[in-house]
Formats: C-alpha cells, structure tokens, sequence
C-alpha cells in the first residue's frame, strides 16, 4: 500500500510536470512567431513582411491579422475571416490564451501580440492544436497506467522475500526462546551472520540468557550457602534442647552462655546481612547522608578492637571529613576490621589518609594474605578462603556487604598486600578537601608502641 501511494503521488506528480512543460513549448512557440510578425509590422508595415515569415511553422497552425477594426487582414493557411480568438493587447503586448477554432476539433494554444503602424494597429494571433501535445500526456499516463501493477507486483514479490529473509532469524530466535524453560537456561540463539540489527539482537540476548543463568546459579548457590551457614547454629541449638527433653536435665546458665546464645548471635547476624543484601539487590542500599568524620569512625573500631582482645592494633590517622551515611560507613569498617582480625597473626594496621580527590581507609593484618587470583572472589557472597578452618571464619558476607556499601557511597575496595605481610583491604571514598587559606603545618604524636598516632591540621 505504500508503494502504491507513493507511486500514484509521483505519477500525478510526473503528469502534472509534463502537462506544464508542454504547455510552456506550445505558448513559447506561438507567442515568439506572433511577435515576431509583429516587430516586422511595427517597422514596415503588413505589406513589408516577408510571406515566409507569415506562414505557420513548426510549432505553430494557423496565423491571423487583425487590423484595428477587428477585420482579419490576413490568415493562413485558411483564408478564415472569422477572428480566432477575442483577445487584443496593446502595442508591444503580447497575451496568451487558450481557445477553439471553427471547423477544427480540439482545443488550441495560442497567443496574440499587438503592434503598431503608421498610426494603425494591428494584432497578430498564432495558435497552435494542442491536442497533439497533450496526446503525449495521455498516452505516458496510460503506460504508467499499464506498468502499475506490473511493478506493485515485482515490488510486493521482492518485499515478500527479503523482508522475510531478514525475518527468518528473528523467527528462529522466538523459537529458540519460546522452548528455553526456567530450568535450562543454557541454550542460545542462533547468531546469524549478517553484520546488521538481527545480528545485533541475537547477541544482546545471549548476553542476557547468560545473565539470567549466572544469576540462577548464584541463586542456587546463595539459597544452598544460606541453608548451610543456618543449619549449624540451628543443629547446635536444637540438639542441646532435644538432649535437655530427653534426658530431663536442665540447662545451665554456662551452657546458655556459652553455647545458646552465641549461636543464636550468630543465627541473627547471618539473618540480618542476608535481609542487607537482599534490600541491596532490589532497590539499592538507602543511605541517610551527612558530614561523617571518617578518623572518629576509624578509632571507634581500633578501641573496639582492643577491648576484645586477640591482637595488636596499630593505627596512624588523618583527620578526614567525607559525606556519607555514618551507620553504614561504621558498618563496612567494622567488617574489615574482623575480616583482619580473623586472619592476623598478631596485628592488624589501620591507616586513614586523604588525597588526590579520596580518602583511604587501608586495613592491613600480618596473616597469609590474599592470593593475586582470589582478590576478585573475596567480595562475592558466601566466599571463604579459609573454609578449612572449624569455627569463627565467618559467613562469607562481611566482605560483600563492605563492598556494597564503598559502591553505594560511590566509592571502592581495593585488595593488595600489607607491609606486614598479609593481605591489605583499602576503603576508597569520594573527598572534597576543606578550604587550607591559613593552614598551618600538620603536626603529629605517638603515645607508645600500641596506641595512635593522629595528625591534626590547625
């Protein structure tokens, strides 16, 4: 249908053009013979033109004089005394019109010019059979007339088939797609070898099919993790209950102590970061922003740190002020800190600097550190390097809950080696220094081998 239409609009189009072009040759042609005649009358008078210049030429049927009494005073080839047309300009005019001729058929074209003589005027009429020309148009739209469905028929024919060439591979790819079930995602479309948009397609869903079973791999693999990290605190809790019914004995406050409610601690962390994480991956971690003094945030966890026990802490502390949500920042430094107090030996390094548009928050520890190929894996869910160890590795979240938290804040963790020896975690967050006009120089102190050394701007 669009072809169609665009064919016919461009047909009339063409029709119209050619309709208008020759009526411009058939006025061209008559209007220069009658004013031709004309200037030869204006300077010798009807009897002084040239009987050759008064004959019809090509382009041109009949001519007439008319004198100023409307008499015609000459005609040829007919001696017709029956002016052709009624038109009269005036001296040095010339006009065109479009009239009939007596005892001729079809219209004529024609046009008239006046001059002037010896103080007689005179209008010299040519005409020309416009049916002649206009025939042409006729018979050019009956030929288009003819190939019109002609070529509707060949357009149709060849849209038919390479629209449906084209189409062929998405077909193959709804297919592909309709037979892919929820269970068995990976299968992938076929990728046709045209360099075009089908192309194009094919590969941008591969790359979400592959998406779709990476995400349902981890899916599998979180639900089965979960399952596992909850199942040890329930097996603990549930079998000193079931041995307290069995046996009649009741529970000891020690036990309680030392066994219920550590493992119900236990129970309740995972649970939480699990529902963290959760929030996370459907809407984003929510963030309560405010002007965060990141050195105050770093010597909560150092004392927190020291009060538990286990290893030694040293620190060296940068006053740094960033925007951030306070709780959360506390949180992602207190998961690196016990990720580091896991894994050292002896001592853990805190160190906060600022600088080059970041501050830097790097824990270090002296323990085995972190293999170059792991660094990646150790902020996915559920990941432990030392899951060889009995108790107290951890769930596997920690690491990826910090990890959100630094994307969230619009920063990074970054992973390379302590001077120490082990494995160093860096905490990257967005800074914008204060206004320095007047800045004095920065002194700093150190209060014994285990305590902090903290450097103040004045």
């Amino acid at each position: 249908m669009i072809v169609a239409c665009a064919m016919v609009i461009g047909a009339g189009v063409m029709l119209l053009m050619l309709y208008k072009s020759q009526n411009a040759v058939m006025y061209s042609a008559t209007s220069s013979k009658a004013y031709g005649i004309a200037e030869q009358i204006e300077e010798h008078g009807l009897p002084g033109v040239s009987r050759s210049s008064m004959d019809p030429t090509s382009g041109v049927d009949i001519i007439q004089v008319l004198d100023g009494s409307n008499r015609v005073v000459y005609a040829s080839p007919d001696p017709n005394e029956t002016p052709i047309s009624q038109v009269r300009p005036a001296p040095g005019e010339v006009a065109r019109f479009e009239t009939r001729v007596p005892g001729r058929g079809g219209s004529f074209c024609g046009a008239a010019a006046g001059t002037e003589h010896d103080g007689e005027k005179y209008v010299v009429i040519a005409v020309v059979g416009a049916s002649t020309y206009r025939h042409g148009v006729l018979i050019t739209g009956t030929i288009l007339a003819l190939e019109f469905p002609v070529v509707l028929a060949v357009a149709g024919l060849a849209i038919y088939i390479f629209v449906g060439r084209t189409l062929r591979p998405v077909h193959r790819i709804t297919s592909e797609v309709s037979a892919i079930s929820s269970t068995d995602l990976a299968c992938r479309v076929p990728v046709p070898d045209s360099d075009d948009e089908i192309h194009t397609l094919a590969v941008t869903m591969n790359g979400m099919l592959a998406r779709l079973e990476r995400s349902r791999d981890t899916q599998i693999q979180f639900l089965g993790d979960a399952s596992h990290e909850l199942r040890g605190p329930l097996t603990t809790l549930s079998g000193i209950l079931d041995l307290a019914d069995h046996t009649g004995t009741d529970i000891t406050v020690d036990t309680v102590r030392s066994v219920l409610l550590p493992e119900a601690t236990r129970m309740g962390a995972v649970v939480d970061d699990l529902l963290l994480l959760a929030r996370v991956d459907e809407r984003g971690l929510p963030l309560v922003l405010s002007d965060v003094d990141v050195d105050d945030l770093v010597l909560a966890e150092v004392a927190a740190a020291r009060a538990t026990g286990g290893v030694t802490v040293r620190t060296r502390i940068q006053p740094v002020r960033v925007t951030g949500d306070a709780t959360q920042l506390a949180r992602c430094l207190r998961n690196l800190v016990d990720n580091a107090r896991r894994h050292a030996r002896g001592t853990v390094v805190l160190d906060l600097a600022a600088g080059d548009g970041a501050a830097r928050v790097t824990v270090g520890d002296d323990g085995p550190g972190v293999p170059a190929a792991d660094r990646d894996r150790v902020f996915l869910r559920f990941v432990r390097l030392d899951a060889g160890r009995p108790h107290g590795g951890g769930s596997g979240l920690g690491l990826a809950i910090a990890a959100e938290i630094a994307a969230a804040h619009g920063g990074a963790i970054e992973v390379g080696d302590s001077p120490l020896g082990g494995a160093a975690f860096t905490l990257v967050l967005p800074y914008v220094p204060p206004f320095t006009a007047g800045v004095g120089a920065a002194r700093g102190r150190r209060v014994g081998p285990d305590q902090d050394e903290v450097s103040s701007i004045r």
